[in-house]
């Protein structure tokens, strides 16, 4: 029988990390020193004496999941995080990314968040779409910091300064010291906010992301395995609380750019002066906004398939669920699943897979209502979320995309099938035995033959 481990909203059906004995033998005989410094805000930071940032909140996280015994100690600076790691005097820091230079003496798990990486710049500054069009201009990142040396790798020409910390790096581009600040959008967004320097902004995005893994010393693999189960085991709501919790984005306002214009009416009695100013606003607006866009569709969808990701998608059949309840209106889900999906990336290659999940997704998106929500909920399976459809109707929908799908030629393999798991929302149903019972239908017809439509009442 199959086992599905499925976290849905801060609901689980196991709550146990599944540890072998030997990883339950190292938690129980070795208590973890981890070591970190209190300047990166909001990632790791001190209150009263007390550690706290999103760095630490994951940390917190992770010691209650596994029952681990660790403490952490604080030290001036970063590079003493890392000299300490590298002699072995420590054991564990909470927050980082791969790099070449640290990958010499130490291991890191999976990434549990991933962020931009922004340029923070005076307001007077257009969008910047790419960094060759300030490789003249002095760039300040902070010292030995992950994201100076990613800088260094990928854009050697850049003119770069190390200063100790975040808050130095945008004071010095308040003061027009330096022409902007590089580092992860919550290090930017919360410094900018924090210190109020309401004469910055995020003005450009870098074409990678920054993943926050924790780092340990290189002969402690053993652990590196545990956490990285741990990590697989943190909901999204947990993330999204703690996304929340710590970032602020700082955005312009129309009362901002009313202000601005009003400024200009009464000290410029020069017409073209103004509509010159009035053009330049117009287009930095618009670039903002498609700045803005460009990041709300980064957290939204799937970079894969164009669908929803799992986090939206989730948010969605949340949002239909209530209103369903709210307005004792008809809901309807369907659960899909490629069959022999394995064959196809085994005998074709990863790269065909990819190309037959994004051909798929076309497909269903065509035979789809307007009013019908599809996403990729992980792999090679799809939920689509029905509103105001009782269950015969989902099923007459859960049929068209089964034969657009079998009357479909993909290029290269040819033909598929999927299965489908079909089911309606129930007024005493809480969001996860709605899904328990999707997934229940979906198994059943993967299991007596596929290409099957199955139906859960």
């Amino acid at each position: 029988m199959r086992v599905i481990l499925i976290w849905f909203f801060g609901v689980f059906l196991y709550a146990q990390i599944d540890l072998t004995l030997k990883e339950k033998y190292f938690l129980k005989t070795h208590s973890i020193k981890c070591v970190t410094t209190t300047k990166w805000s909001p990632f790791n930071m001190q209150n009263k004496g007390t550690l706290e940032g999103i760095a630490i909140d994951y940390y917190n996280l992770i010691k209650k999941s596994l029952n681990l015994q660790s403490e952490c100690e604080i030290v001036n600076t970063w590079q003493e995080a890392l000299q300490a790691v590298k002699e072995k005097k420590a054991d564990m820091i909470l927050a980082t990314d791969i790099t070449p230079s640290k990958e010499k003496y130490a291991i890191f798990t999976k990434p549990y968040e991933t962020y931009p990486i922004v340029i923070a710049t005076k307001n007077t500054v257009g969008f910047i779409n790419r960094l060759s069009l300030i490789k003249n201009k002095t760039i300040v990142v902070g010292k030995d910091y992950s994201v100076a040396e990613l800088l260094k790798k990928h854009y050697p020409y850049l003119k770069l300064k190390e200063v100790k910390d975040i808050k130095t790096a945008l004071k010095m581009v308040s003061e027009k010291k330096a022409f902007a600040a590089i580092d992860t959008l919550p290090v930017i967004s919360y410094n900018i906010n924090k210190y109020q320097f309401s004469d910055l902004k995020i003005s450009g995005k870098l074409p990678f992301d920054f993943q926050i893994r924790f780092m340990l010393r290189d002969d402690y693999k053993l652990l590196q395995n545990i956490l990285n189960k741990a990590i697989n085991n943190i909901t999204q709501e947990q993330k999204d609380e703690i996304f929340n919790k710590w970032i602020y984005l700082k955005k312009s306002t129309f009362l901002e750019f009313k202000k601005i214009l009003t400024l200009l009416l009464i000290f410029s009695g020069l017409v073209l002066i103004l509509i010159s100013v009035i053009i330049y606003q117009y287009f930095e607006i618009k670039k903002r906004k498609q700045f803005e866009l460009k990041l709300i569709k980064t957290a939204t969808i799937d970079s894969l398939t164009g669908l929803f990701n799992r986090k939206h998608i989730d948010y969605m059949l949340q949002k239909e669920v209530e209103e369903a309840k709210r307005y004792a209106t008809p809901l309807s889900i369907i659960f899909c699943d490629i069959d022999h999906f394995k064959r196809i990336n085994d005998k074709y290659g990863h790269q065909v897979g990819d190309d037959v999940l994004k051909e798929l997704s076309a497909v269903m998106r065509r035979e789809l209502r307007k009013s019908d929500i599809i996403g990729r909920w992980g792999g090679e399976e799809f939920l689509i979320i029905l509103p105001n459809t009782h269950l015969k109707e989902a099923l007459n929908v859960a049929k068209k995309l089964q034969n657009a799908i079998r009357e479909h030629t993909f290029a290269t393999i040819g033909h598929l099938t999927c299965s489908f798991g079909v089911t309606e929302f129930k007024k005493e149903d809480s969001i996860y035995k709605l899904m328990i019972r999707v997934d229940q239908a979906l198994y059943e017809a993967k299991n007596t033959g596929r290409d099957k439509i199955v139906v859960k009442v």
